[in-house]
């Protein structure tokens, strides 16, 4: 057996939901030496605090919990839109459950007591199809985003600030060229949406762009998901499978989060990129391939190349033109832009039919800052517009944590005042000008303001 092939057994993230901890230690230890990472929850609450922070490949889920049923999870997965295998965990004579599982989208389901044998053959097999799924379903991404490019109809660059004229400027110049581009930003700042859009520009837009997240993809199956293998690689490899960088063939590859690729396949993309061949896993032929690349990251990649942990060729190869994107809380003069975008993109989607938002709303957008960047507030206004259904979005609409947990704290209007003047004056760098326009005052007015709450200029700019 192959290295490839020894490894292969052990993969996939799972999260267990059953509030009975002896049962989850002993599923746990039964996946020991499967499962790469086994996360355990024993209510719905912690079910959904760890789903908020991860997109587990497969959940085992008990239906009796303490705060509820495991029924409303399994919607609220399915409800996700993610690529989630569930396994429920029932009773083996009950059937009705059974059915009322599958109609609601289980995979699968083990009976209880576990007999670690079955277990451990339904475990694999779900794995697989997960994979599959995985794997079909990258092809269909490619596939739309091809027909999206060919038809003009990938969102631009939304946002009137400076950093993002900056960024807007920097992706139109390097679109054309075909040069490698790494993204960089916190998570949620949009850098695939750059990415696609850096494709749409470039003339590769009529082939294919096809999206790999790095994180998502075990280490020992990285280097067969992105080159491909070849039948008789590995254990389970019966069949040929072309990688996502053929797929990708004549057009772009993105490898978004490319700082968890493991060092093996750091090296075979290096390879790639500077001889544009490539082998699959258990090949001996040299296949020729015309690949642009993009990468994005919210690491430190210089840290990780002085520690070893990113190679120092590759970070030189795909940093050819770096491009930087600020986050949210940096930029919130362009909160309206993307709050008007949202409404009028979701609006459809959610079949609401909701007109604009008030204006202390829209205070609470500003003064909030926006942990998850462009992502949260797009979440967060779809539940907006889901709850407001038509008119105006308003204060009730919008969840209470942007209100500082608790939305019936009185202040003194001076405080507000002037901890919203002093977080947008940073957010500007300290421009008066733009700072004043962000505020819908005059210059005059905002160097009073400015006088009389003691607030200093850390930049002096006056635009």
């Amino acid at each position: 057996m192959t290295a490839a092939g020894a490894t292969a057994e052990r993969q996939g993230d799972i999260l267990i939901v059953d509030d009975d901890p002896d049962l989850c230690s002993v599923i746990e230890e039964i996946l020991a030496s499967r499962a790469a990472t086994v996360a355990t929850a024993h209510s719905l609450a912690e079910a959904r605090a760890v789903l908020a922070q991860r997109v587990p490949d497969l959940v085992l889920l008990d239906l009796t919990l303490p705060d509820g049923s495991g029924f409303e999870l399994l919607d609220e997965i399915r409800e996700m839109g993610e690529i989630i295998s569930v396994i429920v965990m029932t009773g083996l004579s009950d059937v009705e459950t059974v059915v009322e599982s599958m109609r609601r989208g289980a995979d699968n389901f083990v009976p209880k007591p576990v007999e670690p044998a079955l277990f451990l053959n339904i475990i694999k097999r779900e794995l697989q199809e997960h994979r599959n799924r995985q794997h079909v379903e990258t092809y269909k991404n490619a596939i739309a985003n091809k027909r999206a490019s060919d038809s003009g109809g990938m969102p631009h660059i939304v946002g009137s600030s400076h950093a993002m004229a900056e960024v807007r400027d920097q992706v139109v110049r390097v679109a054309p060229t075909g040069a490698s581009v790494l993204l960089r930003g916190e998570s949620g700042t949009g850098k695939g949406m750059l990415a696609r859009e850096i494709h749409r520009l470039s003339k590769r837009a009529a082939g294919p762009f096809v999206d790999v997240n790095c994180a998502s993809i075990q280490p020992q199956l990285a280097e067969s998901e992105i080159f491909g293998h070849e039948r008789g690689a590995f254990t389970g490899a019966h069949a040929r499978k072309p990688g996502l960088m053929e797929v990708a063939n004549g057009g772009t590859l993105f490898l978004d989060e490319v700082a968890d690729l493991d060092l093996q396949t750091q090296a075979k993309v290096l390879k790639a990129l500077e001889d544009r061949t490539f082998r699959r896993v258990g090949g001996v032929r040299q296949l020729p391939v015309d690949v642009r690349i993009i990468a994005a990251t919210h690491r430190d990649l210089e840290e990780m190349t002085g520690h070893g942990t990113f190679r120092r060729d590759l970070f030189y190869r795909l940093n050819v033109f770096p491009v930087v994107i600020p986050p949210l809380r940096e930029r919130v003069e362009d909160l309206d832009d993307l709050t008007a975008y949202f409404i009028a993109t979701l609006n459809p989607l959610t079949g609401c039919a909701v007109t604009g938002i008030s204006a202390r709303a829209r205070d609470l957008l500003r003064r909030y800052s926006w942990p998850g960047n462009v992502r949260e507030l797009r979440n967060v206004l779809e539940r907006a517009i889901i709850l407001a259904g038509r008119g105006q979005i308003t204060v009730r609409h919008l969840p209470k944590n942007l209100a500082g947990g608790n939305e019936t704290v009185l202040r003194p209007l001076a405080d507000v005042e002037r901890e919203h003047i002093a977080r947008v004056l940073h957010a500007t760098g300290g421009n008066i000008k733009r700072t004043a326009t962000v505020l819908g005052i005059s210059r005059s007015t905002l160097y009073e303001k400015l006088k009389r709450y003691a607030i200093p200029v850390t930049r002096g700019g006056s635009g």
